[in-house]
């Protein structure tokens, strides 16, 4: 009975994660954010992100391909991407759920 149960809570699980359009991609720790500050430019694509960061710890998005990356002090960085074109917009959120633009040079 209570395997039966565990498996229905990991069904429901996974598919409010879908019904969501989150995609846990990464298990990683927090990782600083001044290794992502350099390359934050509008000539960022998802590819590169994925080359230089490795793969984001949540994909999201709908109509965009938004990247979240866990980042220091509990923060995370989203990463906007309108498909695999450059970067349209970079947000940090802090540990409180405030959202702050960062300028793309």
């Amino acid at each position: 009975m209570k395997r039966l149960v565990l498996a229905l809570w990991l069904v429901v699980v996974a598919a409010s994660n879908q019904a969501c359009g989150r995609t846990p991609t990464s298990s990683r720790e927090e990782r600083p954010f001044a290794v992502f500050q350099p390359y934050l430019t509008r000539q960022l694509t998802p590819a590169a992100a994925r080359s230089r960061f490795g793969a984001p710890d949540e994909e999201t998005g709908s109509g965009l391909l938004i990247y979240k990356y866990r980042v220091d002090g509990g923060r995370t960085l989203w990463l906007g991407f309108p498909g695999q074109a450059p970067i349209v917009y970079a947000r940090l959120e802090a540990k409180d759920g405030t959202l702050t633009d960062l300028a793309l040079p």
